[in-house]
C-alpha cells in the first residue's frame, strides 16, 4: 500500500432523496493500491456510497476529489468515470453483440484504440478472467459466472485506476460466486485499487487491507479484518456479524 496522497478524499458527504437521509456525513481516504470492503446491512447507503464515487449519484453536500479531480460539474465528473472501473450486480452486456464485441466497443469509442488494438486488449484482458475461449459467444450462451466475469474484463478493457464493484456477486448462483471472487482477489493481489461492496465475508477477509461497515448513512466502524472479525467495536456491528456469519 503507498504512503502517498490518497487517490480518493471523500469529506462530509451527504445524500438525501427526498426527506431519507441516505449518506451521512461520510469521510473517507482511500490510498493508491488499497482494497477496501464496505458492508452494512442492506439499506445502509452502502451501494449509494460507491454510485457517488463514481458520478453515476450527484451528492447534495460535502466534496469527492478522485485521482486529483475534484467532482464540480458533468465535465470532471466524465474524468472521473474514465478513470474508474464499475462492476454490478446485474452485468449490462449488449446481447445482440459477442463477448469480444462487447469488450472493444468502449477502447475503441472512448480510448480511441483501432479495433485490432482493442481487440489484442480485449483478448488480454479475457485471460485475465480466464474465460478467452468464450471471446466470440454471445452473453446468452455464457454462465452468469461468466458473464460477470465478462464484465470486470470490460472494465479492465479501458484500464482504470480504480475498480468499484456493487455486489458483484449478488446475481449468481452460489457455485459461480467463488469464480468471480478468484477473479477478484487476483486483482486485488496485483495492487488494484478498489472498493468492494459485498456480503462475502471470506473474500473480505482474503482480499481486503480494511473494512467499512455502514449502517443508516453513516460509516459506523472501520478497521483491519482482523480487527474488524476479531474485536468489532460497536453493537451494531457485532450484531450485524452475528447475523450474516450465521448463514
Amino acid at each position: 500500500m503507498s504512503d502517498a496522497s490518497p487517490v480518493i478524499t471523500i469529506r462530509d458527504l451527504n445524500k438525501w432523496y427526498g426527506d431519507y437521509h441516505a449518506l451521512r456525513d461520510i469521510n473517507l481516504d482511500v490510498a493508491l493500491g488499497e482494497r477496501i470492503v464496505v458492508c452494512g446491512p442492506s439499506g445502509s447507503g452502502k451501494s449509494t456510497l460507491i454510485r457517488c464515487v463514481n458520478s453515476l449519484e450527484e451528492h447534495d453536500s460535502g466534496s469527492i476529489t478522485v485521482d486529483g479531480i475534484k467532482m464540480t460539474d458533468k465535465k470532471a465528473a466524465e474524468e472521473i468515470r474514465s478513470e474508474v472501473g464499475m462492476v454490478f450486480q446485474q452485468f449490462n452486456l449488449f446481447p445482440h453483440l459477442t463477448i469480444l464485441q462487447n469488450l472493444t466497443l468502449g477502447p475503441i469509442k472512448a480510448r480511441g484504440l483501432s479495433k485490432s488494438d482493442a481487440e489484442e486488449r480485449a483478448m488480454t484482458y479475457l485471460e485475465r478472467v480466464r474465460i478467452p475461449d468464450q471471446a466470440h459467444k454471445r452473453p446468452t450462451e455464457l454462465s452468469g459466472g461468466q458473464q460477470q466475469r465478462v464484465a470486470i474484463a470490460r472494465s479492465l478493457c479501458m484500464e482504470p485506476k480504480i475498480m468499484l464493484f456493487d455486489e458483484p456477486t449478488s446475481a449468481l448462483d452460489p457455485e459461480m460466486i467463488s469464480e468471480v471472487l478468484d477473479v477478484i482477489v487476483d486483482l486485488a493481489e496485483e495492487g488494484m485499487t478498489m472498493i468492494c461492496v459485498t456480503h462475502e465475508m471470506g473474500f473480505a477477509r482474503k482480499a481486503a487491507d480494511r473494512m467499512i461497515f455502514m449502517d443508516q448513512g453513516e460509516v459506523i466502524e472501520t478497521g483491519t479484518p482482523e480487527d474488524f472479525f476479531e474485536a468489532p467495536k460497536s453493537e451494531r456491528c457485532k450484531l450485524f456479524l452475528s447475523q450474516i456469519l450465521q448463514h
